[in-house]
């Protein structure tokens, strides 16, 4: 008796095993179709009202959470990452301007935003100026732009000294639009005492 079941057990399993292996095409298909085309958003689904061609957002008029006029609008953000290559603005300066255009499309008016970024670690090269960064990666800097556009919104960029020195990079490599700061963890900490509020990007 056992050989038998034994032998019904086999054959079941090797009908659905059969089964999955002719669906699997057809399984493969639909997960293909399903991840493989990036969907499109409509005309105007996003936007970039503050900074110009960078850190888009969908702004939503009804969501909560959202900053406000009369409130401190004070934040120091610090990157301390290269998350992309070097042919593109570093992620978190986009990040910011994202955060930038959240608060101007919230309606808080561009003189009451005390944003500080302060970069370290291996954000660092970002903030070479043209010719040190065209000498590094061998293209202009995509940053600069970036950075003067946040400039222009009231943004102070801000490099930690104390990784402009572990990085073997003169003072003068540091692009002029960029702040000397003492070092990152003072800048946030002296900043965090006058009630700025901390994000990391």
């Amino acid at each position: 008796m056992r050989p038998v079941v034994s032998y019904v057990l086999v054959a079941v399993i090797a009908g659905f095993v059969g089964a999955s292996f002719t669906a699997a095409p057809a399984i493969a298909d639909k997960v293909s179709q399903h991840f493989g085309s990036e969907p499109t958003d409509p005309e105007g689904f996003w936007s970039t009202p503050a900074i110009d061609g960078y850190g888009k957002i969908h702004y939503e008029a009804d969501a909560a959470y959202k900053p406000a006029q009369g409130d401190s609008n004070k934040i120091v953000f610090q990157i301390t990452k290269a998350e992309n290559g070097p042919n593109d603005p570093n992620l978190g300066l986009q990040r910011v301007a994202r955060v930038v255009n959240l608060y101007i499309a919230s309606g808080v008016p561009q003189d009451q935003l005390k944003f500080v970024v302060s970069v370290t670690g291996d954000g660092t090269p970002a903030m070479l100026n043209n010719e040190q960064y065209k000498k590094m990666f061998g293209i202009d800097n995509p940053n600069l732009k970036l950075i003067s556009e946040l400039r222009a919104k009231g943004v102070d960029v801000s490099v930690c000294d104390q990784s402009v020195a572990f990085h073997h990079f003169q003072h003068d490599w540091i692009d002029s639009s960029v702040t000397h700061a003492l070092s990152s963890p003072t800048t946030v900490s002296t900043l965090e005492n006058k009630g700025y509020a901390f994000l990391a990007m």
